[in-house]
């Protein structure tokens, strides 16, 4: 056992070298609540089917993380789309994962989760969706997400976060331009401990 922590350790340090640079504004700090604007302010509300296409774009995204179907979860984001994993007590920490090396850098980031022959659900709610005047959606929401090891034990919350997204249509398909992930806990990872 001791060995695979030594790799995985080597993996995450080689993971964190690879990444772009950190990108702390990329994130919304403490005191900022950009869900206000989703009432009386510039968002106008989706039509019923806009609406029901961006929750089936938030649905496949808790999917493919949930069965880590990494290359499916790339296909989820524009070319040039972004990940964000924030972490609310070190604001420079942050994580930015193009959509292009999401796939390998996530398998990599969940090879705990496969080791221990463990399971990660994700519940989303309280889902805002907001329309820009460009027909892009900007999207927030919150997340719970709970690991089970299967054949053992029960379920146990891993963490709780905020999800922000801003999802451009393209012909008949929603796409991720960017997802930030916002825990409301510090030291949470990329992937689930």
């Amino acid at each position: 056992m001791r060995a695979y922590q030594i790799f995985r350790a080597v993996a995450l340090l080689s993971l964190l070298a690879a990444w772009p640079a950190f990108a702390a504004n990329e994130c919304p700090g403490p005191n900022e609540t950009p869900w206000r604007d989703y009432r009386n302010g510039a968002l106008t509300a989706p039509t019923p089917e806009e609406r029901r296409d961006v929750i089936d774009l938030l649905s496949q995204y808790a999917w493919t993380m949930d069965n880590r179907d990494f290359i499916g979860l790339a296909a989820l984001f524009t070319k040039t789309g972004r990940y964000f994993h924030c972490d609310p007590g070190n604001a420079n920490a942050v994580l930015a994962i193009s959509a292009g090396s999401l796939a390998k850098q996530f398998e990599t980031l969940f090879a705990n989760l496969a080791a221990t022959n463990s399971s990660a659900t994700r519940v989303l709610s309280s889902i805002l969706i907001g329309k820009r005047e460009d027909d892009t959606f900007q999207v927030a929401l919150t997340v719970q997400v709970s690991i089970q090891t299967i054949g053992v034990g029960g379920v146990h919350l891993d963490y709780t976060a905020r999800l922000y997204a801003i999802i451009k249509r393209d012909g008949t398909e929603m796409y991720f331009e960017t997802l930030r992930i916002a825990p409301f806990q510090s030291g949470i990872q990329a992937s689930a401990r």
